[in-house]
């Protein structure tokens, strides 16, 4: 059995979908905070996230770029949509969305005081319209707090970890980036983020947020 080693910052932040599937696909993992900036060099690319996957017999397998590692993990703990290929490019479509917004946050949350202004315009319009879609999907599905099927797959978790990581990184500097995902603005996705939480297998990862 691979055991994982799972190379980011001492934040919770963009790799808290990474974190959350491998808390929940019960993996041997652990998260190792390189020094930096002097670690860059000896990572792939110089960014972080950074997977590395020890087989059983010591091959290791190294992944850089955080949708890559959430898609292989994701596959490798059957945590994927069925292989209807339909299903499989709408999953792709609404993480790429909660991607979005993830990416505006960080630019509001490193940006200059004249740049804020006009990211929050966007980011207001963004996180509504996806809110909108995402409700809409949800509803499709039963309203029955997962994206796809009865069953906590990849999406439900990486929206959820995603919602966490805004709420804890990125809240405290930016007030209203949770705004369009009140329960009165975005209840199906709410019932998602209650569903996922009171998973069992979730629960150690869960006491990493305050």
């Amino acid at each position: 059995m691979s055991s994982f080693v799972l190379h980011y910052f001492p934040i919770n932040a963009r790799a808290e979908p990474i974190k959350a599937i491998l808390s929940y696909a019960g993996a041997n993992w652990k998260l190792e905070s390189p020094e930096w900036p002097q670690g860059k060099s000896s990572q792939p690319v110089g960014k972080l996230p950074v997977l590395v996957e020890t087989a059983a017999d010591g091959s290791q397998f190294t992944l850089s770029e955080s949708l890559a590692i959430e898609e292989y993990l994701a596959k490798t703990f059957s945590l994927n949509v069925s292989d209807n290929l339909q299903n499989a490019a709408r999953q792709t479509e609404l993480r790429s969305q909660i991607k979005d917004v993830w990416d505006m946050c960080i630019q509001y949350k490193f940006g200059t005081e004249e740049s804020r202004k006009g990211t929050m315009e966007k980011y207001a319009a963004l996180s509504k319209a996806v809110v909108a879609y995402h409700e809409e999907q949800l509803k499709l599905n039963g309203a029955n707090g997962h994206y796809f099927g009865s069953e906590t797959k990849y999406l439900d978790l990486a929206v959820f970890a995603t919602y966490l990581a805004i709420k804890d990184f990125i809240v405290p500097s930016f007030p209203q980036a949770l705004d369009n995902f009140s329960k009165e603005n975005a209840p199906l996705m709410n019932k998602v983020f209650e569903t996922v939480s009171a998973e069992p297998r979730l629960a150690s990862y869960l006491t990493t947020f305050n």
